[in-house]
């Protein structure tokens, strides 16, 4: 099921919790970091190793950029919790 769907349609079931899909996205983007650091290590120690170097560079920005901005907004979203609008008085 698709959950930016569900989202852009203003849809939600009730045992559906958005944290949670921005949790596996936060997760996804760690293994993907990771998985580009351990290619890093196997294409300076081994020199049969078949990774090329500017994939994994692009590859280690993208998910390094996504993981930035997928924690930006699950802080922004879920930790700083909702700014509170004080109306302002009209003087008469």
């Amino acid at each position: 099921m698709d959950t930016t769907f569900l989202m852009a349609m203003r849809w939600r079931p009730k045992w559906f919790n958005p944290v949670w899909v921005t949790i596996a996205q936060i997760s996804q983007m760690v293994v993907g970091v990771a998985v580009m650091l351990i290619g890093f290590y196997y294409y300076q120690t081994d020199s049969t190793c078949n990774i090329q170097k500017q994939n994994n560079i692009a590859a280690f920005i993208m998910y390094g950029s996504y993981l930035f901005l997928f924690l930006q907004f699950f802080i922004g979203r879920y930790y700083k919790g909702q700014v509170k609008v004080v109306p302002k008085k009209k003087t008469v």
